[in-house]
């Protein structure tokens, strides 16, 4: 099947099971997680996978996933769990492989830092942002 002939429908609801699939099995989790990985989760051969995440959703394949992490990150913040967390556990949980991958990714998808990202959410002012 050629996926760059499919109607736009189509290919929605081809993303629509990937991101099912990636929501229930959580596997963007997996610091190690492929995209042949995602090709044998899903039954979709690897360059049509490839070519759907680029051509609908404009990311690479790792900038895709690590968007889902950074969502993930965001979604768990205030969880009990991570209060006492450091900043990168918080981040290795979320499967990001190394620190200066996290900090790129967030920085290039998410417009700052973790760490201004967990300040913004847990209401904490850096000390360059505080009205004295």
């Amino acid at each position: 099947m050629d996926f760059k002939k499919l109607a736009p429908e189509q290919k929605q609801a081809y993303l629509a099971d990937i991101e099912r699939i990636l929501t229930s099995r959580r596997l963007f989790l997996k610091s190690n997680f492929s995209l042949p990985d995602l090709a044998e989760e899903t039954g979709i051969k690897l360059h049509n996978l490839s070519y759907l995440i680029n051509s609908e959703r404009g990311l690479s394949f790792s900038d895709y996933m690590h968007l889902w992490r950074i969502r993930h990150f965001k979604e768990r913040l205030n969880d009990s769990e991570w209060k006492d967390l450091t900043l990168e556990k918080m981040t290795a949980a979320c499967g990001f492989k190394s620190r200066a991958t996290c900090w790129r990714a967030f920085i290039k998808l998410a417009g700052q830092t973790p760490s201004e990202c967990l300040n913004l959410a847990r209401g904490i002012q850096s000390r360059s942002n505080a009205n004295f």
